[in-house]
């Protein structure tokens, strides 16, 4: 009885996920997209708190580094499928995974 309780309580969780792969991989890129979303504002905040214009240089140099870092990292990781039905959804989950992180080390960085 409680494992069939637990089962049924999973159902409005599982409900929320796509169940065909592309509806996967659409969740996933709309998970990154709002991701990049959230770290353009931690990105933003932090350019608007630092004093001098060196720094604002230095970090934009490295915020454009690390953009371009991710794409190539996650381009490559997502290549294992190539033509699969699921490399989207590696390739943005990998997106995703990095936007977090890097929002971490913005958030780091500005205190």
């Amino acid at each position: 009885m409680k494992i069939t309780l637990f089962i049924l309580s999973l159902i409005p969780y599982f409900a929320t996920f796509g169940q065909t792969q592309a509806e996967m991989n659409e969740e996933a890129k709309k998970a990154h997209s709002l991701a990049d979303k959230e770290m353009t504002l931690v990105y933003k905040t932090l350019m608007s708190n630092l004093t001098t214009q060196s720094e604002k240089d230095l970090l934009l140099a490295a915020q454009r580094a690390w953009i371009t870092y991710k794409e190539a990292h996650c381009k490559a990781l997502a290549h294992q499928y190539e033509g699969g039905s699921m490399m989207p959804l590696i390739y943005y989950n990998c997106l995703e995974e990095m936007t977090r992180q890097r929002m971490e080390q913005l958030n780091a960085y500005g205190q």
